[in-house]
Parts: C-alpha cells; sequence; structure tokens
C-alpha cells in the first residue's frame, strides 16, 4: 500500500490519518526488550482486531441459556480484552509514557472498577439492604434473582472486557499502520458476514428448519421469536444494527458493489423485522433513514440519469420481487407487524404495564431507593439485583451517581477525541453512532453488553481510519527517540 507523510499525518490510500507512525520504533537506540514490547504488541493488536471480526461466529455454538455461561463466545470476548489490554501495555511500556489523548476516560474506566471493588468489601454491612432483593414476590421480567457477591463479579468483568477496546484505540493513535485499511477492512467484512450468518439462522428458524430458543409468553400461548444463534432476539439485533451501520459508513471501501451491500443491508432489515425485537427494528431504520436522507440528492441525480430502458426494467424488476416477497411471507410479516403492533403493554409512564412490564421495575426501584444510605446514592451496589431495562438506571444502580458522571466523561472524552480526528463531513457518521447508542439505551443495556460495545468502539475506529482529518490535534504522539514518520 502507497503511504507518503502529509502535515504530520500518514496519508493512506489517498487518505490522511492523521496519527503518529508505527515505525519509528526500530530506532537504533532501541534494546531488544523494546524491540520485543512493540513487536509483542503489535502482534496482539492484530490478534484483537482479529477476535472482534470472528466472534460472532464463536456465538453459533454458544449455550442458548438466559444466563451468562462460560460458552465459546465468552472464552473469546476474554481472549480479545486480553490482547487489547496487553498491546496497551507492551506500548506504554515500550514508548516509557502514557501515550494517549483517552486518559480521562480510561481513569474514568479504573474508577469504576474501584467501586466494584469497594461494593464487594462492603458486602456485609449491606446484607439488609440486599433483602428486598430477594423477593419471590417479582414478575419473571425483574429477571432470576443474582446473588450480591457473583453479581458484583459479573458486573466488574463486564466492564473490563466490554470496555478494553477503549486501549486498542489508543494503540491506534500511537501505531496507525497497524491498522492498516486493508486490515480493518477484513475485520469489518467479517462482521458483516457474521451478521449475515445468524440472519440465515434465524430465517430458519422462522421456517422451522431451527428450533427457537426464545419465546414471548402471552395468554394465547407461547410466540417463538427468531434470535439467529443466540438465545434471545436483542443479541441478534446489537449484531444487526452495527452490520447496517457499517455498511452504509464503510461504502465503496468494503470492495463490494452497491448491488450487493444493499442486498445484504435489505436482508439484515427484514431480519431485524421478523426478530419483533422492537428498539432493533428502530435502530435499523435510524441507521438507513440517516445516510440515506444523507445522499437522496445524489441518489435522485444518479436515478435520473438513467437511460429510460434501464429504469423501466429495474422498476419492473422491483415490483417483481415486492409481489413475490409478499405472496411467500406477506402473511407472515403481516402477522409479525400485528404482533409488534398489539404486544407493546402500556404506553402510560405511571402503569405497572408502562413498556411490558418496565414501569413496574423502575417504579418498585424507586421505591426501594427511597430508603438507600447515602453510599448507595453515591458508588451504587456494585451490581445488578434487578433487570433495570435501562442503561441509564442501570449505571445508576452499579456505579450510584457518581458512576453515571464517570461514564458520562467516558463517552464526552470518545466523542472529543473522535470528533477532532475525523473529517468535517464525517462528523454526521459519529452523530448518527451515538444516537443509536442513546435509542438502544433507552430499554435496553449497550454499556452492559460487551460486544455492543465491541461494535461500537470497531465504529469510531471505522470512522477515524477512513474519513480522517488531516493535521488532526489528536495523539500526534512521539516514540522515546523523538522521531516521527
Amino acid at each position: 500500500m502507497a503511504t507518503q507523510t502529509v502535515g504530520g499525518g500518514r496519508r493512506l490510500m489517498g487518505r490522511s490519518l492523521p496519527l503518529s507512525a508505527d515505525t519509528a520504533h526500530n530506532s537504533p537506540g532501541d534494546t531488544p526488550i523494546t524491540r520485543f514490547l512493540w513487536a509483542a504488541a503489535r502482534i496482539m493488536a492484530v490478534l484483537a482486531m482479529v477476535m472482534v471480526g470472528v466472534k460472532p461466529f464463536f456465538d453459533v455454538f454458544g449455550a442458548k441459556v438466559a444466563a451468562d455461561t462460560v460458552d465459546s463466545g465468552m472464552v473469546a470476548t476474554v481472549i480479545g480484552a486480553v490482547l487489547m489490554v496487553g498491546a496497551f501495555v507492551a506500548v506504554t511500556v515500550a514508548s516509557r509514557r502514557f501515550l494517549t489523548n483517552l486518559t480521562p476516560a480510561i481513569v474514568a474506566l479504573v474508577l469504576l472498577g474501584l467501586f466494584s471493588v469497594i461494593g464487594l468489601i462492603a458486602l456485609p454491612a449491606r446484607e439488609e439492604f440486599f433483602q428486598v432483593f430477594t423477593t419471590a414476590n417479582v414478575r419473571e421480567i425483574f429477571g432470576p434473582y443474582i446473588a450480591p457477591k457473583s453479581g458484583i463479579i459479573t458486573q466488574a468483568a463486564q466492564l473490563a472486557v466490554g470496555f478494553a477496546p477503549i486501549v486498542l484505540l489508543a494503540v491506534m493513535f500511537v501505531r496507525p499502520g497497524w491498522f492498516s485499511l486493508d486490515r480493518l477492512r477484513w475485520v469489518l467484512l467479517l462482521v458483516v458476514v457474521g451478521a449475515v450468518v445468524h440472519s440465515v439462522i434465524a430465517w430458519l428458524q422462522v421456517v422451522g428448519v431451527v428450533p427457537y430458543t426464545y419465546f414471548f409468553n402471552l395468554m394465547s400461548g407461547k410466540v417463538g421469536r427468531a434470535s439467529g444463534g443466540y438465545f434471545h432476539p436483542a443479541s441478534l439485533g446489537r449484531l444487526l444494527i452495527f452490520a447496517v451501520f457499517i455498511l452504509y459508513a464503510a461504502g465503496d471501501r468494503l470492495r463490494i458493489s452497491p448491488l450487493a451491500r444493499y442486498a445484504a443491508v435489505a436482508f439484515l432489515t427484514a431480519t431485524a423485522v421478523v426478530s419483533t425485537h422492537r428498539i432493533t427494528i428502530v435502530c435499523v431504520a435510524f441507521v438507513i433513514v440517516a445516510f440515506e436522507l444523507r445522499r437522496l440528492p445524489e441518489l435522485i441525480r444518479q436515478v435520473s440519469n438513467l437511460r429510460f430502458r434501464t429504469a423501466v426494467w429495474g422498476a419492473v424488476a422491483l415490483v417483481v420481487l415486492v409481489v413475490l416477497a409478499a405472496v411467500r411471507w406477506g402473511a407472515y410479516l403481516f402477522d409479525r407487524a400485528v404482533f409488534l403492533a398489539t404486544q407493546i403493554g402500556s404506553l402510560n409512564p405511571t402503569n405497572d404495564e408502562f413498556l411490558h412490564g418496565r414501569g413496574q421495575i423502575w417504579f418498585k426501584l424507586a421505591e426501594v431507593w427511597g430508603d438507600a444510605p447515602l453510599d448507595i446514592w453515591l458508588i451504587g451496589l456494585a451490581y445488578e439485583p434487578w433487570n433495570t431495562h435501562s442503561d441509564p438506571l442501570r449505571i445508576f444502580v452499579v456505579w450510584g451517581l457518581l458512576g453515571v458522571i464517570l461514564m458520562t466523561i467516558i463517552f464526552i472524552n470518545l466523542w472529543r477525541v473522535t470528533r477532532r480526528a475525523i473529517a468535517v463531513e464525517a462528523r454526521w457518521m459519529l452523530s448518527v453512532l451515538y444516537a443509536v447508542t442513546v435509542i438502544s439505551a433507552l430499554t435496553q443495556k449497550p454499556t452492559s453488553y460487551s460486544y455492543f460495545m465491541w461494535m461500537f468502539f470497531l465504529s469510531l475506529m471505522l470512522i477515524i481510519a477512513f474519513y480522517p482529518r488531516v493535521n488532526a490535534p489528536v495523539a500526534l504522539a512521539t516514540d522515546t527517540s523523538g522521531d516521527r514518520e
């Protein structure tokens, strides 16, 4: 791949990546240990990126149960996180200083981890308060009882593994050459292919070839919900959301034809619909609308420039495909639409049935916290005794008011650093990514799902690498020799 230096940045494939280079560590003054650390860091960074791409394939063989289990997907995630942290530590030691503009976010993560340790130490003193969460007189939506000690350890592990890519992003700012566009493209393609594989499994569930693993309990009986190779449709949904975002944000840089990209988007979107997972449908639709509105003028221009015969035959082919799809899947899709429209519980926030029982959870938690001591208000319980079904509320329950502030600092720091590193015309993509995360957080818990956060950070890397800003004032770090490529 041809490269040249432009304004302090590294130009790859015609675009400037405004980050420090990756060859300075080969300076003659380096010791054998330093050279070993650079080599080890590079290997770990590359392997970590591979794990990000292949993780969905491990999930196909994972256990299809509601509780967290040690399966192939979890093992792959832990290995990936260890590689990410290892690469960052090796780079930091070899550089002999903390080279990153993400220091506020990393410090905030360490403090959240410290709150988890404090919560573990404070267990005996909080034993009486925890008794309220052991009651069996709650609905199934509250989730099964979770022992405080195991819950705290699980939450701390989810935090460490889920946010591990933040240090990989820091390594990317220091050594962009390890994250070449070709390498990143293959990782993105692996994620998209993984989403397609899980979508195929979901459709096999729809036609009865593969059994459903998750059911919606209604008065009329159980209704199966397509979830692909996962237990719950929400897990499939996270993969679908980011696969669609990648297909749009990466665009031609994936080196697949526009027809193939749109076919993949259509297939993934249809899978989101048959999964009947509402937040997934809303997020996928939001991504599509945001990108399509952005390119609408260009699309109109392209269509208007088509030859009349080509336009007619294209319209006929589209109509035929829609009719065939309606004949084959129309009744099923109509049933799914009716299901989505009717099985939503109450829309009255003061009702226990609000959003299928979420109102009951939220009001019950508010009632419990009315008697909570100050330390719990400040640093939380260190785990989630009931399924909050809302990320801001989960963060407050787990790490308290200070935890909400620290998590806000993390995302603001990521926003500011990424925004300064990318071209002005690409900043709207960053806004779309954050908007999708906020929408998901309303009734889901994205920051507690390791692969959601992995996909979030991968999307940040995508925007930074594919749409860099020349001379960005971000992480123009040098190594100990002072050299810069």
